[in-house]
């Protein structure tokens, strides 16, 4: 037996051990799925945070709030970005929401983009992994986050809330405010850190000690490093605001909601990257950002339809990347999202039509003046636009203890790139796809829930994955797609066991993704000759040589993994404590063999809080194991592209105190990284050239009245 299965069932067998002390446990209905079920119902694997989980994070990347849970991790570039990574895959196989619909922002085009979610406004997050998802697109086989805005809350009660929190580790200063009135409701914040203080020097051990057998090989002298010690994250300070005003209208038949929202961000891209061998260039992303989102809700008061959904979504993004102050590269985005729903009830069955309409206009207009003589700036990505047609239907039923989902979608794909300056190079392509899942289930004696589930999805190649065809400034690399890409295809199978005793709930997932003509970013060794035909693409782009080259390649893969999740209530010193406890673990490789690129390596994380009166604590420990399974410059080749990853524990502490004499009040500590860990985490691009955050302790009030 291996390590990981022993790790595994010695975990299983503890928790099972430790259900003697259950309580109640509440059940959790999943906003996300067509039918709004109980968690333990739905055979999709989800995952909950609710507001009080959210709280005291708002300003931390998503993808760093969700890593805790089973199965996610974060692909971070610096204490402003964190990327979701759901069961190993991360980019356009997963998708960030705001109540089912689009936030319209660049994240999955890079790895250096932050999700344009705001996180102010709250009040719940879901992670969907599986057959559900198909709803929002092709992601049964790896999932989706939806953010639910408590400004589109019809249950929320009119009164406003003031919140400040302050953060030692950056300098940083948070601040924000959210009131409700007679269905109108108003919220804004704001933010300001400085760079971070890391634990060690920015570069990783293993990166050093590659640099110094280069150095050698070179017969150069090895650069000098500083010893282990405490310092700044060199470029990492950020700062941002936003407000959002909407409104409801309506009765409980039909309500009308709309919410007008604007954000400014501004953050620094650490890592700098030198070209030519010159001095490290400081690289800064701005962003701003505003949308527009409407919902309609009606419940038919007779007829075989029992619901009806309308939803909406308009957004304007300006994002620049500026290289020493000056603007490089600018990206103009215009998003268009429509999603029509209709629900009823047909022979037993509880169904849900729906049609989705996407429209995404990218520009990235020419900056700056140029000398006579001075090359001239070139962007990755040329001018995109894609458009999207989706129909999909869902059905489900239980009968006689049994549960049966099924799911239907196909879309209909347009991309296509224009270049002002050279029409001739304009291409287009157009893909139909279609995705189907099935889910069945058992519910047993004892509260126990046995299924699985078949999925079989295609996903077209993203606009990045086509068109790139350059420098790509803040990832300091440059890029090349294949407009001979195929679609993505995957045939996933996901079996799983949910036990329930009274307050406690076990749950063991165990998947595997089979890929077909599976699209990665592959390090070209030997460079690219563009004109020569190393790569299909349409741009006339310079040859690209060195290690900052990569394409974007087809190859099958294939990805396992599983995940245990345990959660109940302890009776331990006459006191009810709430406590979690999970493992998980994915591994991905490429047909030849070869390891997949930033595949997160398992984690194991413990989670306890109680209640003293007025007093609430938590402790939150995660525990991260080596990740030593990189991909090969070429197969059978000893030396990798890209470093292993030593693992880390990070212990989290908090407190909140409710005074009983100020009604509304809540004051809140914690420290994250107590004992000043140095974390990388393996998904990251960015682990080798710099750590995350060192210990920081934060203050925090909150009041509601």
């Amino acid at each position: 037996m291996n390590r990981k299965t022993q790790v595994a069932a010695m975990l299983g067998a503890t928790l099972l051990h430790t259900s003697v002390w259950a309580q109640d446990v509440d059940e959790v209905i999943v906003y996300s799925s067509p039918f709004q079920k109980a968690a333990t119902d739905v055979i999709s694997t989800t995952e909950i945070l609710d507001a009080d989980a959210i709280a005291g994070q708002v300003n931390s990347p998503i993808g760093d709030i969700l890593s805790k849970l089973p199965g996610v991790s974060s692909a971070g570039f610096g204490p402003a970005v964190g990327q979701p990574v759901i069961r190993g895959l991360g980019g356009y196989r997963i998708d960030v929401l705001q109540n089912g619909m689009t936030v319209g922002d660049i994240a999955a085009s890079g790895g250096d983009h932050a999700n344009a979610v705001n996180l102010f406004d709250a009040n719940r997050i879901e992670v969907l992994k599986g057959p559900s998802a198909l709803r929002y697109g092709a992601f049964a086989a790896t999932g989706v986050v939806n953010t639910f805005n408590r400004h589109l809350d019809t249950d929320a009660e009119d009164g406003s809330e003031v919140s400040l929190e302050y953060g030692g580790n950056a300098d940083e200063t948070i601040s924000a405010f959210h009131t409700r009135i007679n269905g109108f409701a108003l919220s804004a914040f704001s933010y300001d850190a400085d760079e971070i203080t890391i634990p060690n020097h920015a570069e990783s051990d293993a990166m050093i000690e590659a640099e110094r057998k280069h150095a050698i090989e070179e017969s150069e002298t090895p650069e000098d490093h500083p010893a282990h010690s405490e310092g700044d994250g060199e470029n990492t300070a950020s700062e941002g605001k936003g407000a959002t005003l909407s409104g409801q209208f309506g009765d409980d038949q039909t309500n009308i909601a709309i919410v007008v929202s604007a954000t400014e961000r501004e953050y620094g891209v650490p890592g700098g990257h030198a070209h030519g061998g010159g001095a490290s260039e400081v690289v800064t992303i701005e962003m701003e950002q505003q949308t527009l989102q409407a919902i309609v809700n009606h419940t038919p008061a007779s007829g075989r339809l029992n619901s009806l959904r309308a939803d909406i979504s308009l957004s304007q993004l300006d994002q620049d990347e500026l290289e020493d102050s000056t603007v490089h590269t600018r990206f103009d985005q215009t998003g268009l999202h429509i999603r029509g729903e209709a629900g009823a009830t047909l022979n037993g069955w509880n169904a849900l039509f729906g049609l989705e309409v996407r429209d995404v206009e990218l520009k990235l207009p020419e900056v700056g003046e140029h000398e006579e003589g001075e090359e001239e700036a070139h962007f990755y990505l040329p001018n995109t636009e894609q458009t999207q047609y989706g129909l999909f239907a869902f059905s489900e039923r239980e009968n006689n203890g049994w549960l049966t989902e099924l799911a239907l979608r196909a879309d209909s794909v347009e991309r296509s790139s224009s270049h002002a300056e050279h029409p001739d190079e304009n291409a287009e392509k157009s893909f139909e796809i279609a995705n189907f899942s099935g889910g069945l289930a058992r519910k047993l004696d004892g509260n126990l829930l046995v299924g699985g589930s078949l999925s079989s999805t295609e996903r077209a190649p993203s606009q990045v994955e086509l068109f790139a065809e350059g420098e790509h400034v803040a990832a300091g690399r440059s890029e090349y797609g294949d407009v001979t890409l195929d679609t993505e295809t995957s045939l996933s199978t996901e079996f799983y066991v949910r036990k329930a005793w009274d307050a406690s709930q076990l749950r063991v997932a165990v998947f595997q993704n089979d890929f077909s003509d599976f699209i990665y970013l592959h390090h070209e060794d030997d460079g690219i000759d563009v004109d020569g035909g190393g790569i299909s693409n349409t741009a006339d782009s310079e040859d690209c040589t060195g290690e900052t080259c990569f394409a974007y390649r087809q190859a099958d893969a294939e990805l396992i993994g599983y995940e245990i999740d345990y959660q109940t209530k302890l009776t331990l010193g006459n006191r009810s404590w709430a406590a979690s406890a999970s493992y998980s673990s994915v591994t991905g490789e490429l047909s030849d063999g070869d390891k997949l690129p930033s595949i997160p390596a398992d984690k194991f994380g413990v989670s306890l809080g109680t209640a003293l009166s007025s007093v609430s604590l938590q402790l939150d420990v995660e525990h991260v194991l080596d990740q030593n399974d990189v991909p090969a410059t070429e197969p059978g080749e000893d030396h990798s592209v890209q470093h292993k990853t030593e693992g880390f524990t990070n212990v989290d502490l908090k407190a909140s105190y409710q005074p009983p004499h100020y009604e509304g009040l809540t004051l809140t500590a914690a420290i994250r990284n107590v004992t000043d860990e140095e974390i990388r985490h393996h998904a990251s691009p960015l682990k080798d050239k710099m750590p995350e955050a060192g210990q920081d302790i934060r203050i925090g009030v909150r009041y509601k009245f």
